[in-house]
């Protein structure tokens, strides 16, 4: 299902080139733990669990906030110094200290096993991009020498599933969509997505399909980013 000629493949992030839950788990701990040194009333107040829930309600809340995980974060931090009596200058500076410190740790991912060299092979022979709707940074990583542009939703406020953040990928790479490949593990924000904006789409299944394969996407499939790239080379047929 994919097709020559093709000249660039962009990738999400989250849970298609590393696992994300355990990353984020663990940067919601460092900032926990930070709290309870420095703002032991609010570590005792909102717990990380207290924390998840609030976010989630201001997800519901606020289709502003949901569409943004940056936007969605912060706001989650200003609500729980407010809700603990800080005023709003306090408040503000609490939201940016604790914003830094997760982040930073949030950037402390780990690479599936065989995706280094795939995406190191690919490179040699196609632009390579990234779109995502979280805030990693891939410079910031391994892989970051490997890659050419990327578009973050939280950085242009256009998530993922929405064409126009496709269409602004395609404009960076400098091509028409349906010479690029977007691969996710998403069936409808990547995959569906990727191929309503015109674009070929691959999907990511480390865990095999996903129920109701017989819905999914009309895309390749498959387990690993060697698999893909075996893919890509039957399509092209030169690399």
């Amino acid at each position: 299902m994919i097709k020559s000629p093709l000249h660039a493949v962009t990738f999400d992030l989250d849970d298609t080139l590393w696992s994300v839950d355990d990353v984020l788990a663990r940067a919601e701990q460092v900032l926990y733990e930070y709290l309870r040194c420095e703002y032991p009333l609010i570590a005792e107040r909102f717990a990380i669990a207290d924390m998840r829930e609030l976010r989630r309600r201001l997800a519901a809340e606020r289709a502003d906030l949901a569409r943004n995980a940056t936007k969605l974060r912060r706001a989650m931090l200003y609500y729980v110094a407010q809700d603990c009596g800080l005023d709003e200058s306090a408040a503000e500076q609490f939201t940016e200290l604790c914003f830094a410190i997760f982040i930073e740790a949030r950037q402390q991912v780990k690479p599936y096993e065989e995706v280094p060299e795939a995406i190191r092979y690919l490179a040699q022979h196609l632009s390579i991009g990234v779109i995502t709707n979280g805030n990693a940074d891939v410079y910031r990583t391994e892989l970051g020498p490997f890659i050419d542009f990327v578009v973050r939703g939280v950085d242009i406020d256009i998530p993922k599933p929405e064409p126009e953040i496709f269409h602004y990928a395609c404009r960076q790479a400098g091509l028409a969509p349906e010479h690029v490949l977007h691969v996710g593990d998403d069936p409808w924000i990547d995959a569906a997505g990727a191929m309503s904006a015109g674009m070929q789409a691959a999907l990511i299944c480390r865990n095999g399909a996903p129920g109701g394969s017989a819905t999914l996407p009309d895309c390749a499939i498959v387990p690993d980013l060697n698999a893909l790239n075996r893919l890509i080379d039957r399509a092209l047929g030169c690399l």
